[in-house]
């Protein structure tokens, strides 16, 4: 199980709002339904609502581990926070293999990606063949912008630790430096060879990506290839809602999300998609995530920087306010997604200054400069 949701936490890295919020609000009402638990988390109410107190580190461990198996499979970042306050517990000291992953997906989950690779680092020192350590340590390396050292870790796993994770790592290497042709290739040997079916899952999110970003005409194939597999992933749907809007498919993005009412990332491409379509209909939409960001703002959480700055840049008239936002988001994510929405940002804010530190800094990791079709602006 542990492995599942190393692989999920590696797909839900960059993506977008992944918590979801109640309102800051106390009701009057006592019947009033302050928010809605995800699906399958009563499966957890007879351990964590136990009479006995948990009290060993095996016990909490195992709840650890079901709320962060939960939260990998929903996106819903409040059972991640019952893992934090069970993680919280443990003395640091605690050298348990399955305790330092979690504590980096926690931290992962927390946007905390210096401390998840602290946390890392420890697991791989005192075990250097842990496969999914280091393909976990490689994501991260990925979005925090550190393609060389994400290098070292894909290299190690080819050269004879996993040759499956080795093939998941190089291809989410090759990705990101757009290399689409080799991403695929390595992607689909994957694919191919015996794998779980967590792993075929992670390897069909990532082909479609690699479709997606090279403007492929079988993207949509791989999406559904995805999806054939977990329908209601919040990470394959948030993806391919990105996909579908940037190619100005809007109404696609209404069907596709239909159903997908809960969560809070949807929700957010549904709101842009309807805007596009329809500014004066999709009014409600739009105040109602305005408010939802407010409501995280005044509750003191990790805030969805990149959410909120594509927000404002799809729907306000505020390009100075989107680019600020765009900027401190990229103090701490430098992934594909988070280098073109700081370069759509900067344009709209007419920030010449900007796009040049910002084409420096990817010439100078020989990353490919973003080329997002003008219908998605």
């Amino acid at each position: 199980m542990l492995r599942a949701w190393i692989l999920i936490a590696g797909l839900m890295m960059t993506s977008a709002a992944w918590a979801q919020r109640p309102p800051a609000v106390v009701p009057n009402d006592p019947d009033s339904v302050i928010t809605r638990l995800p699906h399958g988390y009563a499966q957890l109410m007879p351990t964590t609502l136990s009479p006995s107190p948990v009290t060993t580190p095996v016990a909490s461990t195992e709840q650890a581990r079901a709320f962060l198996t939960m939260a990998a499979r929903t996106g819903d970042a409040r059972l991640a926070t019952r893992a934090d306050v069970l993680l919280a517990r443990m003395p640091d000291s605690v050298d348990d293999p399955d305790v330092l992953q979690m504590r980096a997906f926690s931290a992962q989950h927390r946007h905390d990606f210096e401390g998840a690779v602290d946390w890392l680092d420890r697991l791989i020192a005192r075990s250097p063949r842990n496969a999914a350590a280091r393909l976990s340590r490689a994501q991260i390396q990925v979005v925090l912008g550190r393609l060389e050292r994400a290098r070292a870790d894909c290299a190690a796993l080819v050269l004879g630790i996993d040759a499956g994770d080795g093939l998941l790592c190089v291809g989410l290497l090759s990705l990101r430096n757009g290399q689409y042709p080799a991403a695929a290739a390595g992607l689909e040997r994957c694919l191919q060879a015996d794998c779980g079916a967590d792993e075929k899952r992670y390897a069909l999110v990532m082909r479609a990506e690699v479709a997606a970003r090279a403007r492929d005409r079988d993207a949509d194939l791989w999406f559904h290839r995805a999806l054939a597999l977990a329908p209601d992933d919040v990470r394959t749907l948030a993806s391919y809602a990105r996909y579908l809007r940037s190619a100005g498919r809007d109404r696609d993005v209404l069907r596709l999300l239909a159903a997908q009412t809960e969560h809070d990332g949807l929700r957010l491409q549904r709101t842009l998609a309807a805007y596009r379509l329809d500014p004066q209909a999709a009014a409600p939409l739009v105040q109602a995530q305005a408010r939802r960001f407010a409501a995280a703002r005044a509750a003191g959480g990790p805030l969805e920087l990149r959410d909120e700055a594509e927000f404002l840049l799809s729907t306000r008239t505020d390009p100075d306010a989107a680019l600020a936002l765009a900027q401190h988001n990229f103090l701490s994510q430098c992934d594909y997604e988070d280098v073109e929405l700081l370069r759509r940002t900067a344009i709209a804010a007419k920030r010449s200054d900007v796009l040049r530190e910002l084409q420096r800094w990817t010439m100078s990791r020989h990353l490919p400069w973003p080329s997002t079709p003008e219908v998605a602006r």
